[in-house]
């Protein structure tokens, strides 16, 4: 099994700009071509890269011709296509996945990457092996944002320029934007600096020129023959004169002398220009063309370079955990979490991105459900993974010690107080305070969590000295915090503070695609544990347990699978080796089976779900691909191989 990218590379002027989404079509006919058990195809500008994994995948001849019958690729004679395998594949998907291409900040690809994943998820296209270098990759991207500055240096004119205008106005939110002529890339330049604040752009030229600009930008046009071309309320002037005109010199005094010489912002996007020495030379007119703003670029590239050279050890390291990680037996695991569906991969994928960044996370599910678990890994996946992760179940404790549980006491502070006692902040102080069941926090000690998270700061009981205080705080509950608060039971500032980030976990009984592998995964487990030689579980075993409606969650499934692995008497579970509850439950579903009856296998027990699932949704494709929990491309998969079609159902 191996990794590989076939690699188009094209002048960019030949395709469009980054793809969020690509057509259904596409995706469909490149599937009938790829080999591959996993794939996932990106395009950006001037670049088209097919990802594959699997014993088997296609080579650049079978799949050309599909990207060219759908335009995605110029003619053969403009382009380059190379191939790469293996450990060289798999640095450029995390390199990818970070921000990095060709050596470079790019915060767009990010978002074409996870756009592209999240559509091939959908189709099925993408497991276990895609799922795993998506979530490191947005792991190593959030460590190399916040642990080095490689994304803080601009290398494209347009960012450059909009991190100028920022620093000479500050926020751009009262500046007016003039823009005198058409640019190729002029999208770009607005684009930029509207996420600086700008809100405000005025176009001189022709409705057509713009026609292309998103609405949501809301430029203003006037003709240029009726109105002046340096008017007195710009404040930031981009030029891409057509006509090759110099910037008039007058006009711009007058400018500056109607505006009390309140600052002007220039790009001159000309190739030349007479009057630069004169426009600098004017007090507060900040005057920039092409090659200032080259140099600008050449300077943050060396200095990126510097700061790259920080980001290749960890991509180099997750190369290597990569590899580690195939060769196990962990390939369903996420830090210790074990989930296959989309609803699933979506959480890891949060804890991905969250996990490195000082906030609260408020973490919601029934019991059972792996609270606990989600919050450990993002503990593990932080900064603070070394230091101390404690954990507190405030409903356990009871509620006149939970105080100096939580935050200690002085010697004296009450009876029986002979000594002084570190509270568990205290004891977390560096890591993480995990406090599961905060819907039982009494309303006292509400107050005083809430100015812990305002301030950083506790008091002891009994005791008027302030400590300050370095823990993260992550809490869970099983109960509706928000109708909480509307019944008054909870304060809605703390809520407020708790759920900055929200992580829901589903029921076990929303996941009918994780019960056989948390079942397998439970099994080894306790096959080791209680060195048993338990191997298998029953077709029929495993069809009691998927239709069993799991009130306890995985941790009554993992209840189950313990009493199983300790009562079988041979390597397979049988379904008689399950706990009592679920042997009831299958006889309350269906009647007593003759004897002489034909016991189903596991492809038929699936080909009856299937077949049932679609006639209770009409036989629309897309209700049931979601009822199933599977992509649509899978569902098809699983019809042409079971042969069923709604006339013959």
């Amino acid at each position: 099994m191996s990794l590989s990218a076939i690699i188009y590379k094209f002048p960019e002027d030949e395709t469009e700009t980054f793809e969020h989404r690509l057509a259904d079509r596409l995706l469909l006919d490149l599937d009938e071509t790829v080999k591959a058990s996993e794939w996932l195809l990106l395009r950006v500008p001037g670049t088209i890269m097919l990802f594959q994994y699997g014993a088997t995948q296609s080579d650049e001849k079978e799949v050309t011709p599909c990207l060219l019958e759908h335009g995605l690729l110029p003619a053969p004679e403009k382009m380059q296509v190379s191939t790469i395998k293996n450990h060289e594949a798999i640095r450029l998907f995390l390199q990818i996945g970070t921000g990095i291409f060709n050596g470079k900040a790019e915060w767009r690809i990010i978002e074409t990457l996870r756009a592209t994943y999240a559509q091939a998820s959908e189709y099925g296209f993408v497991g276990p092996v895609f799922h795993r270098l998506f979530q490191r990759s947005i792991w190593l991207h959030e460590k190399a944002r916040m642990e080095t500055d490689f994304f803080r240096f601009a290398h494209e004119p347009a960012r450059v320029f909009s991190e100028i205008a920022r620093k000479i106005f500050g926020h751009l939110k009262s500046v007016t934007a003039h823009i005198i002529g058409k640019d190729a890339r002029l999208l770009d330049w607005i684009n930029a600096l509207h996420q600086e604040g700008c809100r405000k752009f005025i176009f001189l030229g022709e409705e057509s020129e713009v026609a292309e600009i998103p609405a949501q930008y809301a430029v203003q046009v006037l003709s240029p023959a009726r109105n002046p071309i340096i008017p007195a309320n710009v404040d930031l002037l981009l030029f891409f004169s057509s006509q090759n005109a110099s910037l008039d010199v007058r006009a711009i005094s007058r400018r500056m002398s109607r505006r009390n010489n309140a600052a002007l912002l220039i790009y001159n996007g000309n190739a030349a220009n007479h009057e630069k020495e004169r426009l600098k030379n004017i007090y507060n007119v900040f005057y920039y063309d092409q090659r200032d703003l080259q140099y600008i670029i050449e300077h943050n590239q060396e200095k990126q370079l510097a700061e790259l050279e920080k980001i290749e050890p960890w991509i180099a390291h997750e190369v290597e955990a990569f590899y580690q990680w195939l060769e196990s037996d962990s390939h369903y695991q996420f830090a210790g979490i074990v989930g296959t569906t989309r609803e699933m991969q979506r959480i890891f994928e949060l804890i991905s991105r969250i996990a490195q960044m000082d906030i609260t996370v408020l973490i919601q599910g029934e019991s059972g459900t792996g609270k606990e678990l989600v919050a450990r890994a993002i503990h593990q996946l932080s900064l603070r993974a070394e230091k101390p992760f404690v954990v507190v179940n405030c409903g356990a404790i009871p509620e006149n010690l939970l105080e100096s549980e939580l935050f200690g006491h002085v010697k004296g502070a009450f009876t029986g107080a002979f000594a002084s006692k570190m509270g568990l902040f205290e004891e977390a102080h560096g890591g993480t305070i995990f406090l599961d069941e905060i819907g039982e926090l009494p309303a006292t000690l509400q107050v005083k969590l809430l100015r812990f998270l305002q301030e950083g700061e506790i008091k002891r009981v009994g005791s008027n000295e302030t400590l300050k205080l370095d823990v993260r705080v992550l809490a869970a509950t099983n109960r509706d915090l928000a109708q909480m608060v509307d019944n008054g039971q909870f304060r809605s500032d703390l809520f407020y503070r708790l759920n900055v980030i929200q992580i829901n976990i589903p029921p076990l009984r929303d996941r009918q695609e994780d019960i056989v592998v948390l079942a397998h995964h439970f099994m080894k487990n306790f096959a080791a544990r209680l060195s048993k030689d338990v191997n298998e579980i029953s077709a029929e075993a495993l069809s009691l347990l998927q239709r069993y409606h799991w009130p306890g969650n995985v941790r009554e499934l993992e209840n189950a699978i313990e009493h199983a692995v300790a009562l079988t008497v041979s390597n397979t579970i049988e379904a008689h080796d399950l706990p009592p509850v679920l042997q009831a439950s299958q006889m309350a579903h269906y009647p007593q089976a003759n004897a002489n009856a034909k016991r189903l296998t596991l492809k038929e027990i699936e080909k009856r779900y299937i077949l049932e699932t679609l006639e209770n949704c009409q036989w629309n494709y897309d209700f049931a691909s979601k009822q199933l929990g599977i992509g649509r491309t899978t569902l098809w998969r699983k019809l042409r191989e079971y042969n069923l079609h709604k006339e013959n159902s």
